[in-house]
């Protein structure tokens, strides 16, 4: 019987025995790395998911806050017809003698409709919250007890003194229906004097549903759902549990849904989880309340997410790492026979001419190999070094493009700083990038006259200098051509809206000087408010803001409003660079730290002054990069 062969490594042919254990090496080493690939691609997959909900969320959050200050600022724009008109409705309340019955609320109404663009009515509210007189019958005996935030404000507002204005909001139908589903109104009060009732103004008008279709809350809800393929459905909602980001609105549509509820009672939001359905849904609490205004505008967004896609995702990066293990091993063990002798030259080649190259020698020569496989990795490494070589002349071109571009932008700030008798001018820029979006400008409008303009483009780099320069520009022109801060403000943003690309805006702050008398006209659309400080007592006071950012809306009137400077007053311009400057800690630089360098060095020249705002910013943030431009303009009086 002959002896039974016994499989043994030490048999094999030396070419078979390196096959063997490249190919058990491939094996191991293959299965390893699919495996440590697949649970790193798979939690990579459900970070990138967390992370993609987390953008919608901090996204939708921002979106609405952005949006309801748009809003506010269009809303605000009403306060001041609105309570002009109050003296005439507090008149006839006491021509009266208190007795409501005496006052002709419908003639009231027509003597007053003609000064506003809409439908102008009016209500008389007594001291339990019901409305005991109004020109909408509909609405008589209503009882606001019911709306127990809003009962309480308009308590507040009767027992004091003064005109209180609200947002637009929805009104209530009638007092029957008890529910904030009516149309859009603009409300006003007024408490008589007496305290005994709530004289209150509404304005209907069709803007107003326009003005919020332009500040979209379903354009966010739309984008939002572009924007995370998860998502399967985004709901807004107000705290009248009407849903704001339904595009068929002006008709209200109320949400009747115990989570809203739970959300509103508690003003936080949570997450649940559906597990038969494989989806999640997250609410979120936008806290907008402001305590100037009647009505509560906090916003509850419902974002539902779908886990159908990941699971897909997730289960085809499984069956795609397993085929490529067994790619690899079927390679592996195909092509490890036969190969050993022939791959340790090549190598070696290679890394020795990669090493040359990676030392700074990019001409040197990859040396030609006979293997298709080596003849493509040749080529590769060719082309690699060609792209270095093309991308390092890209770079010093657009470096080059860059710079001209900041030199241009540089041209078109005041080269010197105009002498006026009696004030002492100083001003600075320092943009974020090689090219930046603020502008400065000084203009001799003659006459004694000196107009200050400081303003900031939305955006950075080259779009953001091309447009300061048509805005630039367009406030010289104006400001020459009228003379007068308002009309000059209101012609500016006629002529950008007219060429402004979608999304683009510039806050603006512009001012008129008479050197003769220290009066000092300005107005100001969305800029940071200008700080006056008083030599006198010390005090700083803030320039307002008169009108919405140049650039938003081309039919934007704006008001305008005047200071004296007296000697020693000192006003100082600064675009949000200064304030919003970020350290290490990511702290921003804030007003109080520049009222206190204010404070502290306004004994100084205006240039000094200038450069002590700016050492003290550069101090504060360190070492940690400038993110925005930084402009400041010093106007001191002698």
């Amino acid at each position: 019987m002959p002896p039974v062969s016994r499989f043994s490594l030490e048999n094999l042919s030396l070419r078979s025995y390196m096959a063997v254990c490249f190919a058990l090496i491939i094996i191991v080493v293959a299965g390893f790395l699919i495996s440590i690939s697949y649970f790193d691609t798979r939690e990579e997959l459900i970070a990138r998911n967390e992370i993609l909900q987390d953008y919608a969320e901090r996204y939708v959050t921002e979106s609405v806050v952005l949006v309801d200050t748009g809003l506010r600022l269009y809303d605000n724009t009403l306060n001041e017809q609105m309570e002009a008109a109050f003296p005439a409705y507090l008149a006839s309340y006491q021509a009266s003698d208190g007795d409501i019955e005496g006052i002709d609320l419908e003639e009231l109404k027509r003597s007053l409709e003609p000064g506003f663009s809409g439908t102008l009515d009016l209500y008389i509210i007594n001291e339990s919250g019901v409305i005991v007189a109004s020109t909408v019958p509909a609405v008589l005996g209503l009882d606001f007890r019911q709306f127990p935030d809003y009962f309480q404000a308009i308590t507040r507002i009767r027992l004091g003194d003064s005109f209180a204005a609200d947002r637009v909001v929805r009104s209530v139908p009638s007092a029957g229906e008890g529910t904030v589903t009516g149309t859009l109104r603009k409300f006003a009060y007024m408490p008589t004097p007496d305290h005994r009732y709530l004289l209150e103004m509404g304005l209907e008008s069709d803007a107003f549903f326009k003005e919020r279709t332009d500040l979209s809350y379903p354009g966010i809800a739309n984008r939002l759902l572009g924007l995370n393929p998860n998502l399967v459905s985004v709901r807004i909602i107000d705290t009248n549990r009407v849903l704001v980001s339904d595009p068929t609105a002006p008709d209200a549509v109320r949400v009747d849904d115990p989570a809203i509820d739970r959300i509103l009672a508690t003003r936080q939001g949570y997450s649940l989880t559906d597990s038969p359905s494989d989806t999640t849904t997250s609410y979120i609490f936008a806290d907008l309340a402001d305590p100037d205004t009647v009505s509560d505008m906090s916003l509850v967004i419902e974002l539902v997410y779908s886990g159908a896609l990941l699971q897909e995702k997730l289960w085809q990066t499984f069956i795609l790492h397993v085929l490529i293990g067994s790619l690899a091993v079927g390679m592996g063990v195909a092509l490890a026979y036969g190969t050993s002798r022939l791959i340790t030259r090549p190598i070696k080649e290679i890394i020795e001419d990669v090493d040359t190259i990676a030392r700074g020698d990019l001409d040197h020569p990859i040396r030609s190999m006979q293997n298709p496989e080596f003849t493509s990795l040749e080529n590769s490494i060719s082309t690699m070094i060609q792209r270095i070589r093309d991308y390092s002349q890209e770079i010093e071109r657009e470096k080059a493009e860059l710079q001209i571009a900041a030199t241009i932008q540089l041209s078109f700030l005041p080269r010197t700083i105009p002498r006026v008798e009696g004030y002492d001018i100083a001003a600075a820029s320092l943009p974020a990038r090689e090219v930046g979006g603020d502008f400065y400008d000084l203009i001799d409008l003659g006459d004694g006259k000196t107009g200050f303009v400081i303003a900031d483009v939305a955006g950075k780099g080259v779009p953001a200098a091309l447009f300061m320069v048509l805005s630039r520009t367009t406030v010289r022109f104006s400001m020459q051509k009228t003379g007068g801060v308002s009309r000059a403000m209101a012609d500016t943003n006629r002529m950008i809206s007219a060429d402004a690309d979608q999304g683009m805006f510039v806050t603006l702050f512009f001012g008129i000087l008479d050197a003769r008398s220290g009066v000092f006209r300005y107005a100001n659309a969305g800029h940071n408010p200008p700080l006056h400080y008083h030599a006198a007592t010390g005090e700083i006071t803030q320039l307002r803001i008169t009108g919405m950012a140049i650039g938003v809306d081309g039919d934007q009137e704006y008001g305008e409003d005047a200071v004296t400077l007296q000697q020693g007053d000192i006003l100082v311009f600064y675009t949000d660079g200064v304030v919003e400057a970020i350290n290490i800690r990511e702290e921003a630089f804030g007003e109080d730290r520049l009222h206190g360098v204010i404070h502290r060095s306004c004994h100084l020249s205006a240039a000094g002054l200038l450069q002590e705002m700016h050492e003290q910013v550069q101090v504060f943030v360190g070492g940690a990069p400038q993110f925005d431009d930084i402009t400041l303009m010093v106007l001191k009086a002698g």
